[in-house]
């Protein structure tokens, strides 16, 4: 029986019991290995990861999609396959990610599945992920305790300029995102081309100037209450219809730039 190479199409035949589970998993690893769209390799390995497979072979597709694949959500969703369904088979390979992968992506959703204190068997994982904090907290000469927003905000680790500001501080920037750094905490920020903040923003106790103008913003999450060091926050150019209640426990900011919002008068 011929069965047209589309992983939905192979998926659902699997499901109906029109092919057999083997017989579909080897051609949904045939596509990942040879397919040159994107896409359909990606639904094929988020099948993979539905179907719960423990197979060998798979085990290996998933292994060299996450060390030698160039695009991001491929090793993401074949390093959450491996976490969940080959971790014993492959702590080794999720190690080396950990350790050496330059995806910010792929690091926090890693980070997020490891910090399970009711798994036992992730204890180690996350021990080393801890690690990898540390280490990006040194190339940035920042605590480790800020380097997860920097996650969060998907901060390029590889592609970024930097100089020194003075002795102790520097200022280092990508596309969309600059910050300066001063006495190793994040003492000031600017965001570009976000419609959203992260609430791990929180953990940048020493923040003293804050730039969100030109987003698409409309709200601001709860935990913006915990700058307890902010004095300057520029909000201007969002899209703003109401003033956001957590500004009002801002106790220490000292001017607010709230123009050109969609507050009404």
């Amino acid at each position: 029986m011929k069965v047209t190479l589309n992983p939905n199409t192979i998926y659902q035949k699997i499901l109906q019991n029109k092919i057999n589970r083997i017989e579909g998993i080897e051609l949904l690893i045939s596509i990942i290995e040879k397919s040159d769209t994107t896409s359909a390799r990606l639904e094929s390995l988020n099948i993979l990861y539905s179907l719960k497979t423990q197979d060998q072979i798979v085990f290996k597709t998933l292994e060299n999609c996450i060390i030698s694949d160039e695009f991001e959500e491929i090793r993401i969703i074949s390093a959450k396959n491996i976490l969940e369904n080959y971790k014993h088979a492959g702590e080794k390979c999720l190690e080396w990610v950990l350790l050496n992968d330059k995806s910010t992506k792929l690091l926090k959703v890693l980070g997020e599945m490891l910090n399970d204190p009711k798994i036992d068997r992730y204890k180690t994982l996350f021990t080393i992920f801890l690690h990898r904090l540390e280490k990006i907290a040194e190339k940035f000469d920042i605590v480790s305790e800020e380097v997860p927003f920097l996650l969060d905000i998907e901060f390029d680790l590889e592609n970024y300029n930097s100089f020194n500001w003075s002795s102790n501080s520097k200022l280092i920037f990508d596309v969309d995102v600059m910050f300066k750094v001063q006495d190793q905490h994040i003492s000031e920020l600017s965001i570009s081309l976000r419609d959203h903040i992260p609430s791990s923003i929180k953990l940048l106790k020493n923040l003293k100037n804050l730039n969100l103008s030109c987003n698409n913003l409309t709200d601001l999450p709860d935990t913006f209450s915990d700058l307890t060091s902010l004095e300057s926050l520029d909000l201007s150019w969002n899209d703003f219809k109401v003033v956001p209640d957590v500004l009002n426990e801002l106790k220490s900011v000292e001017k607010i730039n709230f123009q050109n919002n969609l507050i009404q008068k």
